[in-house]
């Protein structure tokens, strides 16, 4: 298919998406929440959380000092210890919420052998990276990368479970202290030997002011970090964490080696870089490929490939061209229509999982007319979510209810749906005194569907008069204006919950110096910290609970959807989609089917 034949069908599909969209615009309100702020600007005031009290707290998922691997987070919904030396029973999960209409496309097993000759794994992605620094970029064509090429002591398998990686073991040894035991003979892609004072370096350099990185919040619970022998760290929290083994997991947990990068600098790591996970660094066009090589001294073993090429291919149409034809093994972030398309095709099929996440609006609460709250909530009145799910999406998603992800601990199942309400959202513009200000979305391929979803918001927000317009921008831009926090006023978002709570999601991005702190509420904040440290569960519900009723007046966000997220991938290949976006290619997940 040609270039210009390609962005022609792009350009028909989305006027047909779109006009359903609009159809969609035009049926009844979807019902008003219970409950309205008392004053557009300004929350209303339920009983204040008890104070957090250590001794009240409530069982927890896993003993901290259980066997190897255990966490007080190991399970998607489980709560956080009450007392880390003390074994307690299993939480329940979290209520998972409404699920999509459509199922999940997944199944994890070739239906066709591969070619007898096939040794490299060529991946179609919609945005190019932007940074091979594990700390300095939180972006899907990034982490994709980024966790492929570190390790980190715990991680996720495709079933969000905390499982060992780096770290054999781990415990606490009292409410503030957490001893992780290594896993020994690690080397890096250089030869160097991992040990303790790599781990100590790579976790302190996060939080580092001097170092500013994008996961500065990431290990803010943390005091200090030892390292007493080669092979042991030692943890220290300022006040009891039991989060910590399922913070190690995620963003800012990757390992990289103190001596190369003290020896080479920051810059020089990020062009040449040097981990030890399933895949070395080989070479970097910008816009063009990435190539990794197979590290086939892995410790955990060789992959089932010899090389990966990551080719960037923005456009939908040819990015799934690439993989039907035989160019690709893998197509990132596929459209609604194309996963129906693969239902029936023999070549290729979809792999997805209902999103741990949310994908929102971020908005700059800095600049007018979105430092108004009343404007916000107008904006979020005018989003017909349901229309661009069951348009846009094909019932490949749900609507969200809150701040919070389905299955999260704390979610709150009783929260109505976000409103649409067209009349509302003129009345809000008019109180706010809007005077027709431009407020601008900026638009990627790095979310999925973002572009599409941003034309119907657009003409949604045009009906209740507002002057919205539109800028396309690629992801190493979008990426650039995450790290500056640039961004002219909203822009597409998916905040992954990295903790299966929200402290690993809502408060970490929204928390004084994170990723999107643009805006402050000294209450929201207050409660945050609070709710980050306490062991009483009605105490975090509580204030998770207020946190999001504050969320409702000034918007930090505005969530649209959970989607399920598609990746496409060649009938000859074993691999499952994992719902945090880490794409995971080591062996136990990912090989070629012989």
């Amino acid at each position: 298919m040609s270039r210009r034949a390609s962005r022609g069908y792009l350009l028909v599909a989305i006027v047909v998406a779109f006009s359903m969209v609009l159809t969609a615009c035009s049926q009844p309100a979807a019902p008003a929440k219970p409950a309205e702020p008392a004053k557009p600007t300004e929350a209303p005031k339920p009983a204040a959380p008890a104070a957090a009290s250590p001794a009240a707290a409530s069982p927890a998922s896993a003993s901290p000092a259980a066997s190897p691997g255990a966490s007080p987070a190991a399970s998607p919904g489980a709560s956080p210890a009450a007392k880390p030396a003390a074994a307690a029973g299993a939480a329940a999960p979290g209520p998972t919420g409404p699920a999509p209409a459509a199922a999940v496309q997944s199944t994890g097993k070739a239906t066709t052998k591969a070619p007898a000759t096939k040794t490299e794994l060529v991946i179609a992605s919609p945005s190019d990276i932007s940074k091979l620094d594990p700390h300095m970029s939180t972006s899907f064509q990034d982490v994709i990368i980024s966790f492929n090429l570190y390790d980190t002591l715990t991680s996720r398998d495709p079933d969000l479970k905390l499982i060992p990686r780096l770290a054999t073991e781990w415990k606490a040894t009292n409410d503030k202290t957490w001893e992780f035991k290594l896993r020994p003979n690690v080397t890096f892609h250089n030869g160097d030997p991992l040990t303790s004072a790599d781990v100590k370096f790579s976790i302190e350099r996060t939080y580092d002011p001097n170092a500013k990185t994008l996961v500065a919040t990431v290990f803010t619970t943390i005091e200090k970090i030892d390292a007493p022998d080669p092979m042991t760290v030692v943890f220290t929290t300022k006040q009891p964490d039991p989060l910590l083994p399922s913070r190690l997991a995620f963003y800012g947990g990757q390992i990289i080696p103190k001596a190369y990068f003290e020896k080479v600098g920051a810059d020089e790591f990020n062009a040449k870089p040097v981990g030890s996970g399933v895949v070395k660094f080989n070479q970097w066009v910008k816009d063009d490929r990435l190539v990794l090589d197979a590290n086939k001294e892995y410790w955990g073993g060789a992959p089932d490939f010899e090389k990966i090429t990551l080719r960037p291919i923005p456009e939908n149409q040819p990015r799934m061209a690439a993989l039907l034809s035989g160019q690709a093994d893998m197509a990132l972030k596929l459209i609604p229509d194309q996963v129906d398309q693969l239902k029936s095709n023999e070549k290729a099929r979809a792999e997805g999982a209902f999103y741990a996440g949310l994908y929102v609006l971020g908005v700059n609460s800095k600049v007018p007319p979105l430092d108004n709250p009343k404007v916000k909530q107008a904006l979020s009145l005018a989003i017909d979510r349901d229309g661009i799910v069951k348009a846009l999406w094909k019932g490949q998603g749900a609507v969200p209810n809150g701040f919070v992800a389905p299955g999260d601990n704390f979610y709150d199942p009783n929260r109505r749906p976000f409103e649409f309400n067209a009349d509302k959202a003129k009345a809000l513009l008019s109180e706010a005194g809007y005077k027709g200000e431009e407020i601008v979305i900026e638009s990627s391929t790095v979310i999925g569907n973002d572009r599409q979803m941003s034309e119907a918001i657009v003409e949604m927000w045009k009906k209740v008069g507002v002057n919205a317009k539109i800028e396309i921008i690629e992801g190493s831009v979008r990426a650039q204006k995450n790290r500056e926090k640039s961004f002219k006023g909203l822009w597409w978002s998916d905040p992954t919950s990295t903790l299966q709570d929200p402290d690993g999601m809502m408060y970490r991005l929204l928390s004084p110096g994170g990723p999107m702190d643009y805006w402050r509420e000294a209450e929201w904040d207050r409660l945050g910290e609070q709710a980050r440290f306490s062991l009483d569960q009605a105490q975090r519900e509580a204030a998770y609970k207020r946190m999001q009723e504050i969320m409702d007046v000034y918007y930090p966000w505005l969530p649209v959807i959970v989607p399920i997220e598609s990746h496409g991938v060649a009938s000859y290949v074993n691999w499952r989609s994992n719902p945090n976006q880490t794409m995971e290619l080591r062996k136990d997940v990912f090989s070629f089917n012989r």
